[in-house]
């Protein structure tokens, strides 16, 4: 049975079974109604209707049974398509989403067309800027959804990790580290000429804790907003090395460059952010699931 055949006979049974008023109320003709009971009957095998001269006069019970269970079937029906519209008319607008830069071109990109494609009714809004500067802009409402390198240090953000990897030392093929099997000491990291990115973000942060927790002041040669400036710099200069994510390194395809791990392991963890008013918009709450899905299957992407 389909749902417009479950559709017309509980329509026949809640009107006395009168076939012209029902007819009226779906909007079809009579003999469409008398054809889709026969069809009903025939596919089943069995009568559902008594019959008195022909007219419908009540169900036997086998079409008491059919029937009790086709109500069932098309209140679940019903709740369907109510939601299925409610989400219909719930995503359209527009989503404020801040990401950093350097997750924006090297982790988020491919997620940011599948969404559009899959979600035309939905505008995003996009904001690049620094960890701190999205988490503050987040807590004031400026935006509604925030990508950050993990963890946020801003009370009143809850975040979901959605991909996780490393951050590497990137160097010349003629440096030193090249001959190291393995990954590179963080002690011997500390003994070079470092480039890196400004104090802005979030891993210059955290690579900044690591030298306190040794008590040596970072070697820094020049620190940069731009993650391309870095590789640029280590790939003509055999004295640099340069300390970025590793995912950094498919938007860089020079052999000149290598790059290891480094040890003790240096993680690079990504997190959508959102507060608890953010979320409290059903479109905001969409978006911010459906990038949590996306990511479900691509927590880490393996740089060769």
């Amino acid at each position: 049975m389909d749902i417009d055949n479950i559709r017309y006979l509980l329509t026949v049974v809640d009107n006395d079974f009168n076939l012209t008023k029902s007819a009226k109320i779906l909007h079809v003709s009579q003999p469409a109604i008398s054809k889709a009971i026969k069809d009903i009957e025939f596919k089943r095998g069995t009568p559902i209707f008594n019959r008195k001269k022909g007219r419908l006069i009540g169900l036997t019970r086998y079409g008491i049974t059919l029937v009790t269970e086709a109500r069932k079937v098309y209140s679940q029906y019903s709740m369907m398509i109510t939601k299925l519209n409610e989400m219909s008319e719930g995503i359209n607008g527009t989503v404020r989403i801040g990401i950093a830069p350097v997750i924006i071109s090297t982790v988020f990109n491919d997620a940011l067309i599948a969404f559009i494609n899959e979600n035309p009714g939905i505008q995003l809004k996009l904001v690049e800027r620094g960890a701190y500067e999205l988490q503050r802009m987040l807590i004031l409402g400026d935006i509604d959804l925030a990508v950050i390198v993990s963890p946020a240090t801003v009370e009143g953000i809850y975040e979901d990790l959605i991909y996780e990897n490393t951050v590497r030392v990137w160097f010349n093929k003629d440096h030193r580290f090249n001959t190291i099997d393995g990954p590179v000491p963080f002690a011997e990291v500390e003994r070079e000429k470092i480039v890196t990115l400004t104090d802005d973000f979030m891993v210059t942060f955290q690579l900044n804790k690591k030298f306190k927790g040794d008590r040596i002041k970072p070697n820094y040669f020049l620190q940069t907003s731009s993650w391309d400036l870095i590789l640029n710099l280590v790939q003509r200069d055999s004295n640099l090395v340069g300390i970025v994510a590793a995912p950094i390194g498919r938007n860089y395809s020079d052999h000149q460059i290598k790059n290891k791990e480094m040890t003790p392991s240096f993680p690079w963890r990504i997190s959508l952010c959102h507060t608890m008013n953010s979320v409290e918009s059903s479109i905001v709450d969409y978006t911010k699931d459906w990038f949590l899905k996306y990511f479900s299957k691509y927590k880490k992407i393996a740089i060769n």
